[in-house]
């Protein structure tokens, strides 16, 4: 197993962990057990400092020192075992110790106060307190011990618990960490076998969801997001590939023959003439199919909907149809603006959205006749607002009506690149508008000209970054 692997690292980890808290709660749990036995064992020293004391000023209140010791004994035995005293008087004589108390050493306590002390003696462990006791007018020394021998064993058997269950609770540890580990990443590498097998050839292919929602859901709907992408954007290279491979075989059959044909008969100059003008025209054709086709190619891509700003649409549509008027005057065609009083701003790319009217425009002049009118009517309804170009052409039946966006759709042989014209200019309108969140529609008829409306959302302020404001 690599080192870098995820599972290594999260089983080390894991086991890491549980080690470190068992370490901290034994340590925990010996240091307040030890705290706790040696406060248990302070208590008992004293209670029985306290149990002697009272004793010795009961019987001393009824019985003599002669049979004091005699006594002590009997008060002796009441006490539990690993417990023992010393009684000495004030010449430090011993009035009374077992036997077990002998190997203790003797500890003269301060005039005032206790003393506290451990000792080892006869391979036992033993606390013990000292201090004066004044009785009436007998003053004795009393030492209290107590084995703790038995206490120091329980402690090193903890010691030795917390020990083995710390290497036995890592290894248990690691082995479910790694089990646990297995299983949490087991969506992981499905997600990399399935995306491993998605190549040009099986790009809708997507990765399948859990259904829980989680972190690993939202990976997989991050990789499908940017498969769709990648997925659209392939589309695109394909269809730009395939159309301009279609589209230029023609104009490049033409000028081949063309120059054939010319160098064939290159005296006659006229003829030269008109094959050189063929070729300009197909040259200039070409070009604008490449543009066109490129435009449609990038449709989507960051430079169409970067730059989005506020603009009014009214004042968009003035300065095009201001440029069209000298191209529609050449046709002897009246082009006419009926603009509304005012129209909301909308948030967008301006210059894109300007090249859609110029589009229309440039078709309503090609297909229109001389002496004809074109009409750019702009509106403005609750939330939405746009434009509708109306010209008095050749118009386009209903039954084309749905295909006329489509790439190279022509509606008879009237229209074709003869006139100027790649094929391509409704196409990318309706894109371009797509992509603003706008619509596009025709109305039309044959020899009642045609009228494509353009809507657009207008802008929400409370949506809108607060830079953009300073462009309206």
């Amino acid at each position: 197993m690599r080192v870098s692997s995820i599972r290594l690292r999260l089983t080390v980890w894991y086991a890491t962990l549980v080690a470190f808290t068992i370490i901290l709660l034994g340590s925990t749990v010996y240091i307040a057990a030890a705290w706790g036995l040696r406060k248990a064992a302070d208590v008992e020293l004293i209670s029985g400092l306290d149990g002697i004391d009272t004793f010795l000023h009961h019987k001393l209140a009824i019985h003599e020192m002669n049979d004091l010791g005699e006594e002590l004994r009997e008060h002796s035995a009441l006490m539990p075992r690993g417990k023992m005293f010393r009684v000495r008087d004030a010449n430090g004589k011993v009035l009374y110790q077992p036997d077990a108390m002998a190997a203790v050493k003797d500890v003269k306590p301060p005039p005032t106060g206790i003393h506290k002390e451990s000792q080892t003696a006869a391979g036992h462990n033993y606390q013990t307190i000292s201090r004066m006791a004044h009785v009436g007018p007998y003053v004795f020394s009393l030492q209290v011990a107590v084995d703790q021998t038995g206490y120091g064993e329980l402690m090193e058997r903890l010691a030795l618990l917390f020990l083995f269950c710390i290497p036995l609770a890592a290894c248990a540890a690691a082995a479910g960490g790694y089990w646990m580990s297995g299983r949490v990443l087991a969506p992981v590498h499905l997600i990399t076998a399935t995306a491993n097998t998605i190549d040009a050839k099986n790009l809708q292919r997507r990765l399948a969801l859990s259904g829980n929602g989680d972190e690993l859901d939202q990976l997989s709907i991050t990789i499908n997001s940017m498969l769709d992408r990648i997925a659209a954007s392939y589309d695109r290279i394909a269809q730009f590939t395939g159309d301009a491979s279609h589209e230029l075989r023609g104009p490049v059959a033409l000028v081949r023959s063309t120059a054939e044909l010319l160098m064939m008969d290159a005296a006659d100059v006229e003829r030269v003439r008109r094959g050189l003008t063929d070729i300009l025209t197909e040259s200039d054709y070409m070009t604008r199919l490449i543009a066109d086709l490129l435009t449609l190619a990038r449709n989507g891509l960051e430079e169409n909907t970067a730059g989005r700003e506020l603009f009014e649409l009214g004042a968009s549509v003035a300065a095009m149809t201001s440029r069209a008027t000298i191209q529609a005057d050449l046709k002897q065609i009246r082009l006419d603006v009926d603009p509304v009083e005012k129209l909301l701003p909308i948030h967008g790319n301006q210059v894109v959205v300007e090249r859609v009217l110029m589009i229309l425009l440039d078709n309503a002049i090609r297909y229109t006749p001389s002496g004809g009118r074109i009409v750019v009517k702009t509106w403005s309804e609750g939330q939405r607002c746009g434009y509708t170009v109306s010209d008095t052409g050749i118009g386009i039946a209903r039954e084309h009506h749905s295909r006329v966006f489509e790439r190279f759709y022509r509606v008879n042989t009237a229209r074709t690149h003869g006139d100027g014209s790649s094929g391509l200019g409704l196409a990318i309108a309706r894109s371009l508008v797509e992509l603003h969140g706008g619509s596009i529609h025709l109305d039309s008829e044959p020899g009642q000209g045609s009228s494509f409306e353009i809507s657009f959302a207008a802008a929400d302020f409370a949506a809108l970054p607060l830079k953009s404001f300073s462009t309206v």
